[in-house]
This record gives C-alpha cells, structure tokens and sequence, in this order.
C-alpha cells in the first residue's frame, strides 16, 4: 500500500458516471441563466418578467416540468456516488481518507464562496461543500441504511417547509405580504435589480452578495442542507446497489426511466397546475406548492439517469459519449465558466442584456455555451489531464502541484 495520496487515474474512471455529470451541468443552465437575463424572481415565477409570447410561455412550461431541480438531484446524486469513489480508492492507498476529504471539502467551500460573492449568487458549490462534510461520516454505512436515512432528510426537509410556510402565516398580513414578495415582487425591487444588475461588478456586488448570503443560510438550513445531503445518501446507496453500472441489464435502467417519469412528471405537472391556480403568488406558491416538485423532480431525476445510462449503451454513439463525459470531466470549470459567459452576456460590465431576453430567447444563449463547452471539453482534455479549476481544486487538496499535460508520467484524475 502506497503511502503517498495521489488522484484517480484516467483508466479508473467510470465513462457512465462522467457522462452523467456531463448531462446534468448542462441541464441545469436551463435554469440558472433565467438569473443572469431576468430579475430573480423569475426564476420560478412566469408572472414577473419574460413571458411575453406563446413560446415564452410554452419554454417556461417545458423547463419547469423537465429540469427545474431535476438535474441538481441529479448532480446531488452524483456527489454522493463521488464521495464514495473517492474516499474508497484514497482509503485502499493510505488507509484513510478523512484529512483529504475535509480539506478537498474545504476548498471547495471556498472556490463556493468566491463564485457566490465575486461573480454569482446562486452559487451551489458552498452548499454541496458543506452536505459533503456532514455526509461523509455516513459513507460506510450499509447501502439500505443510507438509502433510508437520505429519505429521512428528505422527509424533514418537506416538514420544515410546511413549518415555516405555516408560521409565516401566523405572523400576520405584513409578513405574508414581505414573503408574496419573493414570487411577486414590487415595483421598487424590480427597479433595483434592474440598476444592480445592468450596472458595473461594483454596481451590483451589494444586491449579488445579499443574495449569496441568504442562499449560504436560511435557504440552506431549511432546503439545500436536507435535500442535498438527503439525495447525496441516497446517490451513495444506489451506487453500491449498481444502479449506475451501465454493464446491469438494461431492463434495469429502461425500469428507472418508466417509473422515473410515470411517477415524478405527473407529481411535477400537478404542481405547476397548482401554481396556476395561484397566479404563481402568495405563501403557499412559496412555499407548499413547491413540494409537488420537491418529490417529482427525484422521480424525474431517475427518469434521466435510466435514459442517460441507456443512451450510454449505443456503441454508434461513441463521439457524444466523448464529448458528454468530457463536459462532466471538467464539470467544475464548465459550471464556473457558464456564470462568467452569462456575467459577460447579461450584466451591465458585460454587454448588458439584461432584461432583454424573455425565456425562449434564453433558449438559444443556452444552445451557444452548450456547444461551446461540447467542443472545447474535449479539445482541452486532448492535450491536459484535467479542466484549469480541477487542476487548481486538485493541488490544493494535495498540497502539491498535479501534472497538468498529458505527456506527463505521473498520475491524474
């Protein structure tokens, strides 16, 4: 046994899982560019900007019931299952994995915190920093106990929203009325975001970092911690099941896909009828109403794991699967490069088109970046072991420096 930690090597990786993450980075622009292109409440509310034509309309509908959260359950499954890769083939070198895994972790918080305050709020990679530290303790559990506390976390984070949703209602019409804010807001906060958001970096770091520190606690104490952590667990179980082999017979996977989108789409299309039904307004559109897709989107989430797993069987396919699991492979980079592009599009020290893109417009940037990242992924991993910020995310965990091209001898991941 070695006693000198080094990262995976490329022949230890698994294509499957690569290609994965590559789907799910990219799917989950879908959603994050409405954040550059429009105020942040139209993230999940069509009623505050961007929905001004049938196939504005119809883009929201479509991304709603097939992406949002569904490929983020996607990437906390994936989290999970890395966690175990990692801390296993650490711990079968040194004979353990801890000091590694928490100063990785560590890292990772930090690179979280530069990208939510310096370019972007709705950074995830603080939250997913922190879910890694409190989940890794729970790594060796057996896969049926870990299966069922992810559930559990779940299930609490699901009695925390209907909590503070029915204590919000408690508090009386002003607080209502401050919450309603959060789906509808004034026309004051629109203004200001428009000013914000269309000014240079300095203009807008007050509104960015205000927003980044409410994701970085109250969000992540009542939503991201349970249902990140909880999906993590869950990814961990399925992945010493083989639910993510693609070697299982495909009746396996085709099962995931069936019962993925026959249980999680009609649960997703339920909510957004409710939604409907609301205007897309007050605390319940907040709050109670957004658990419909709390639960669809798991379901929805298996749906594209199957299919993405079947799609990985097609011999034919070969150049796409190269191209998908480059994107995963530099899934860091890629996540971090897509804020830079949609910063240099959208905001006021870029070109400024914020505000000028309804939902279907957005459309078509999302296309661009995907085709760029698709071409340049692997193009840069024909010449180096791994993307720029892996690279730097890498040596730092390791306290040296990793060999970056690939004419090196040494080790990569």
């Amino acid at each position: 046994m070695s006693d000198r930690i080094q990262p995976i090597s490329l022949g230890e990786r698994i294509d499957a899982i690569d290609v994965l993450r590559g789907v799910a980075l990219l799917g989950i622009l879908l959603l994050n560019v409405r954040t550059f292109a429009l105020p942040s409440a139209a993230y999940s509310s069509p009623m505050v900007a961007g929905n001004d034509s049938a196939a504005d309309s119809a883009v929201f509908m479509i991304v709603q019931l097939c992406a949002d959260q569904k490929f983020m359950a996607i990437f906390s499954l994936l989290f999970g299952v890395g966690l175990v890769i990692f801390t296993t083939r650490a711990e079968s070198r040194t004979g353990q994995s801890g000091p590694l895994h928490y100063r990785r972790m560590g890292w990772l918080l930090v690179i979280g915190l530069c990208h939510g305050w310096l370019l972007w709020w709705g950074d995830i990679l603080f939250g997913y920093a922190l879910c890694g530290m409190l989940v890794y303790p729970l790594r060796r559990l057996p896969p049926l106990v870990q299966f069922l506390g992810g559930v559990s976390l779940l299930l609490v984070g699901t009695a925390v929203w209907f909590v503070l949703g029915a204590m919000i209602v408690l508090g009386g019409p002003e607080v209502i009325a401050e919450v309603s804010t959060m789906n509808t807001p004034t026309p004051d906060m629109l203004v200001a975001e428009q000013l914000a958001w269309g000014g240079g970096w300095v203009d807008q770091s007050p509104t960015r970092i205000e927003l980044a520190v409410m994701l970085e606690s109250w969000a992540f104490l009542s939503w991201v911690m349970w249902r990140s952590a909880g999906l993590m667990l869950i990814g961990m179980a399925c992945f010493r099941w083989g639910l993510f082999d693609v070697a299982r017979h495909w009746r396996v996977h085709g099962g995931m896909l069936l019962v993925g989108f026959g249980v999680g789409l009609p649960l997703v299309w339920h909510g957004i009828g409710v939604h409907q039904a609301s205007g897309w307004s007050g605390v319940e559109s907040v709050f109670v109403d957004t658990l419909w897709n709390y639960w669809g989107s798991i379901g929805v989430a298996a749906g594209w794991i199957g299919l993405v797993l079947l799609f990985c069987r097609i011999n034919s396919a070969a150049i796409a699967h190269t191209a998908l699991a480059s994107v995963g492979r530099m899934a860091l980079s890629n996540y971090l490069a897509q804020s830079v592009l949609c910063g240099v599009i959208f905001y006021g020290w870029g070109f400024g088109y914020y505000g000028h893109f309804g939902y279907a417009e957005q459309m078509v940037v999302v296309a661009c970046i995907w085709a760029a990242q698709l071409v340049w992924s692997p193009l840069w991993l024909s010449l180096f072991r791994f993307g720029p910020m892996e690279w730097a995310w890498r040596s730092l965990s390791y306290w040296r420096a990793q060999p970056m091209r690939r004419s090196s001898l040494h080790s990569s991941t």
